[in-house]
């Protein structure tokens, strides 16, 4: 009975690895169904080891899943799913312009910043972000960052 239990399982397990290369979720479903199977069976004739046999054939499930996975990303099918470019500044790609002049200026805080709030730099309102740290009302920072719209400031210590 033990060799038909980890033929099913067996079976079960390459059923599923085959959904990855011959997609239609019939391969899918016979696997799934075979290890259920299997994980009955054995269950059924060692009642006091159900657990083990749950837990090992999840395991082997999920194991066989994250290797159908990497052989579907390295098929020229599954290749076309993932995306190989980035979207860079240079070309163009960019929502706001990044200010970088801004990096090193100081100015003082409108709203505390929690850590999101209003600053007030060379005469201006911007939107900022502290470097993690609450700084309150009328302290005064200094920009260390900036990334599109994006204004990262710490306190400068009086």
């Amino acid at each position: 009975m033990t060799a038909w239990v980890l033929v099913l399982y067996g079976a079960g397990l390459i059923l599923i690895l085959a959904e990855f290369i011959v997609p239609g979720m019939i391969c899918g479903i016979l696997g799934g169904t075979l290890v259920t199977a299997s994980c009955v069976m054995a269950c059924y004739h060692h009642p006091d080891y159900t657990l083990f046999f749950i837990l090992g054939e999840a395991a082997g499930v999920f194991v066989a899943i994250m290797i159908g996975m990497y052989i579907l990303a390295r098929t020229r099918a599954g290749k076309r799913f993932i995306l190989e470019s980035s979207q860079q500044a240079e070309a163009g790609w960019v929502a706001s312009e990044t200010d970088r002049s801004l990096v090193g200026a100081t100015g003082e805080v409108c709203t505390a910043l929690r850590p999101a709030g209003t600053i007030l730099l060379n005469g201006k309102r911007i939107d900022a972000v502290s470097d993690g740290a609450f700084i309150d009302k009328g302290a005064r920072i200094r920009v260390i960052e900036t990334s599109g719209s994006r204004v990262v400031v710490e306190q400068v210590d009086a």
